[in-house]
């Protein structure tokens, strides 16, 4: 698809809109989900019986389900809509049976604990974010101290995320608020070749390389998380983190980046080392709460995910390409600190570009190809992973850059583990009544406790395994685990403490307020290594 064949209905006579259009981006700006948190007041009426008439408010509750189905009343919309109106209305990602497996995977995340108990934290951190910043998160008009590079290389699609609202990744939670989610995609839209299926290897982004979007130190990874083989709206049934496998580095005290879904096995820098803009820390993958293969990036000013508030980026030396937009119109001016949204098509530009350019478009455009074309080894459906300067910082490659010893206090990282444990294993335990419940079996404490040391020991052992194999290992992640153990002996031994809502609330509090110290210290660390790089920059 060339830009001249695309519609320009985001452009047009508002006039002639049809009424399919009109109500798609009516539901756009009103975003009814925001209005889910009314329902809250139906609670006095379930508390005092003079003020029931509040009780048909809890129907309020249902409108926090809109972003599961908003992606449904979209697509029968635009069906229905006689042209394009939207700036992702040329990106093709799925079809309606691939939509059916992602919304039939949502049942498997209720029963999922680690999952659960993060979607927890990352409604309640949005709460911490604004008592953090008292009221006010961080602004798309704020002053940032550091302009980014896009963390790929080639061209790439964001196919969610903006600095507006309209087109944000999330509003709510805050965390992800300026997120984006990248993938390649060829000229047509589709982010793996038409007619072929959804195994992880067929999409243009799958295995790309991840770099590091500024310097910066690591302080967090996960490498260890599950990777389903196939996309299609398929996420692994036992995955046990949102962002599935990831980097997150410090930029500066109070700012970081998170690189979401990479690969198993591919994170190639360890916490505590220090990493230069444009170095590979990773590969694009799949895992964690993810449809198909993809990218997902945000900014954030918070060590832990759930918790953090996302920071509105710019981007430097990067080509900006709008399809939906008119000639006429003309695209951005990304001469100088860039902002992107969804629908654009964006490249990275520097003095290093030569090869580097070769990576994700030759990935799509190679991927075209008939079925029989084919050749010797050179001529791979993939692009060549030949190093280059920017890929590789200043000669440096993987994990071979300086690690001082991590910046986070190991105690705080394992204690704010340990907070998580307890939640998940209050999490599990009415799991466990609720199956035995409808299996109409007799489930006693002590057997309640027995399967919370089941998974306990399942995931020490998992992660015993992981460290052999040589992946780099979460750091503190013995805490949650330790913490699942914890509640399982308090549950066999103290009848008080088969409390599953105030295990919880403990469990949360804790993960809150120790976080809240880990960022504290991490600040600190962060500024005394800053002040010792200086005084040793002097001194030389």
């Amino acid at each position: 698809m060339s830009r001249d064949d695309i519609p320009r209905g985001a452009s047009g006579d508002s006039g002639t809109e049809s009424a399919a259009t009109r109500l798609r981006q009516l539901l756009r700006n009103l975003d009814p989900g925001r209005f889910g948190l009314l329902g809250f007041l139906s609670v006095p009426g379930y508390l005092v019986e003079s003020l029931s008439v509040l009780q048909p408010l809890v129907l309020f509750f249902l409108l926090l389900l809109w972003p599961l189905v908003e992606p449904l009343f979209d697509y029968a919309l635009k069906r229905g809509a006689d042209e394009e109106t939207e700036p992702t209305d040329w990106i093709h990602m799925g079809d309606p049976r691939e939509w059916a497996v992602s919304y039939l995977s949502i049942p498997l995340a209720f029963v999922n604990p680690p999952v659960l108990v993060q979607d927890v934290l990352q409604l309640l951190g949005s709460g911490v974010a604004m008592v953090r910043h008292r009221g006010s998160v961080p602004d798309p008009s704020d002053e940032r101290p550091i302009t980014y590079r896009l963390p790929v290389e080639g061209t790439w699609t964001v196919v969610n995320g903006s600095l507006e609202k309209e087109y944000s990744h999330s509003w709510i939670p805050t965390t992800q608020r300026y997120a984006y989610d990248l993938v390649v995609t060829d000229e047509d839209g589709h982010s793996r070749p038409a007619g072929t299926k959804p195994a992880v290897e067929e999409y243009y982004c799958y295995d790309e390389p991840v770099l590091a979007p500024a310097d910066g130190v690591v302080v967090d990874v996960l490498d260890t998380d599950l990777e389903p083989s196939r996309g299609g709206g398929f996420a692994h049934p036992l995955k046990r983190s949102i962002p599935g496998n990831y980097v997150t580095i410090q930029h500066a005290p109070e700012e970081f980046s998170t690189l979401a879904h990479l690969v198993p096995g591919s994170v190639a820098v360890q916490p505590g080392e220090r990493v230069e803009r444009g170095q590979q820390v990773g590969r694009c993958g799949h895992s964690g709460n993810s449809t198909e293969p993809h990218l997902h990036l945000q900014f954030q000013d918070h060590p832990t995910f759930e918790l953090a508030a996302g920071i509105p980026p710019r981007f430097a030396n990067v080509d900006v390409e709008s399809p939906w937009l008119d000639a006429a119109d003309g695209d951005p001016d990304s001469s100088g600190p860039t902002a992107i949204t969804a629908g654009q098509r964006v490249t990275t530009v520097d003095s290093a570009r030569g090869a580097s350019d070769q990576s994700s478009s030759a990935a799509a455009s190679t991927r075209q190809e008939s079925p029989e074309t084919t050749g010797d080894a050179s001529e791979s459906t993939r692009a060549p992973d030949e190093p280059t300067a920017a890929t590789d910082g200043a000669g440096r490659s993987g994990a071979t850059g300086s690690a001082d010893g991590p910046l986070r206090s190991p105690v705080a990282v394992t204690l704010e583990r340990f907070a998580f444990g307890v939640g998940v294993a209050a999490v599990t335990a009415v799991l466990v009544g609720i199956v035995a419940r409808v299996a109409g079996l007799e489930v006693g404490a002590l057997e309640t406790a027995l399967v919370l040391a089941g998974g306990a020991g399942a995931g020490l052992g998992w992660r015993l395994l992981a460290g052999r194999a040589g992946r780099m290992l979460r750091p503190g992640g013995f805490g949650a685990p330790l913490g699942v153990v914890a509640v399982s002996l308090l549950w066999a031994a103290v009848p008080a403490a088969r409390w599953p809502a105030a295990l919880l609330t403990v469990g949360v509090a804790g993960y809150v307020a120790i976080g809240a110290l880990d960022r504290r210290l991490l600040r600190r660390a962060f500024e005394r290594r800053a002040s010792r790089d200086a005084r040793a920059g002097t001194e030389s």
